[in-house]
């Protein structure tokens, strides 16, 4: 099932935002992307809230996608006012808001700047680190830079996404138009990203800036974080691994209305396991609902 054309959203600061939705007779649910990702990481998985009665939007952060691309707007207070407009113009009551990874912090931050325009949160593999404990933000603007992919032909960026996800997650036409969604294709057939490199690193100094455990520690909605602990021959880091363990811990010490739960997977759990993600997020919601 393909979302839904939804209406668009219009920022405060008059930045177009390209929403997309799949119907539901129930409450709703605001599905936040990533960084350098798009709405259609929701693809896999809207269809099976859908199916459950809820309904879902996703939409494309400024910068992404077919959003708008602003030179400036990309701290929190922006980005945050840029979900609450999604939410107004699509007319959500109190959304559960769920993030992927960035998205994730973004929608941690609305929760704690805005308790009462959500029911809940649910941070998807984000959220919960600092990134100032792992790095200097030079360290971090060198090692977490975007790769320059820009002129790559279609089909070696297809094959490369093919090599790194084998034997993770099944590339079907529906996954490759998601990672085709992330570009834009010349006519000489050579792929140019949406999210330019003086925008990811924008939202990257942003993202180094905040402090997520502190915001967990403010936040009064019931927030569910879902940290993905991947498996030993896989590209993570026995050193990140190892800090989403401490981070993890410091969570479950918070207590109240934050609980984590891991679970086994990737990083794109969203791709990899979109059934056992949608069934979280709808028992979430339905006791966040209640």
């Amino acid at each position: 099932m393909s979302a839904e054309a939804a209406p668009k959203a219009v920022t405060g600061d008059g930045v177009r935002l390209h929403v997309r939705g799949w119907r539901g007779t129930g409450r709703g649910v605001l599905l936040a992307h990533g960084l350098a990702s798009s709405s259609h990481i929701w693809d896999l998985v809207g269809p099976r809230l859908s199916a459950a009665g809820i309904r879902a939007v996703a939409y494309d952060h400024r910068g992404h996608g077919r959003s708008g691309k602003p030179s400036s707007g990309y701290g929190f207070d922006r980005t945050t006012a840029d979900a609450a407009a999604v939410i107004s113009a699509t007319g959500l009551r109190r959304p559960v808001v769920v993030g992927h990874s960035w998205g994730a912090n973004v929608v941690l931050e609305l929760a704690v700047r805005s308790p009462r325009s959500v029911s809940g949160a649910v941070l998807v593999d984000g959220g919960f680190l600092n990134l100032r404990d792992r790095f200097d933000w030079r360290t971090a603007k060198q090692v977490l830079a975007p790769p320059n992919l820009s002129g790559t032909p279609v089909h070696e960026f297809l094959e490369t996404i093919r090599y790194f996800l084998h034997g993770q997650v099944e590339i079907t036409p529906d996954v490759e138009a998601v990672f085709l969604s992330l570009m834009r294709i010349d006519g000489h057939g050579n792929i140019h990203p949406r999210l330019s490199r003086a925008n990811h690193l924008r939202i990257l100094r942003a993202l180094w800036e905040q402090d997520a455990l502190g915001l967990l520690e403010r936040v009064r909605v019931p927030t569910l974080v879902l940290a993905v602990r991947t498996p030993a021959d896989t590209a993570e880091s026995a050193g990140f691994a190892r800090e989403k363990e401490r981070a993890a811990r410091a969570v479950r010490a918070i207590g109240g209305t934050v609980r984590l739960e891991w679970v086994r997977g990737i990083h794109d759990l969203p791709l990899q396991r979109p059934q056992a993600l949608a069934s979280r997020i709808l028992r979430f919601a339905g006791a966040a609902w209640r």
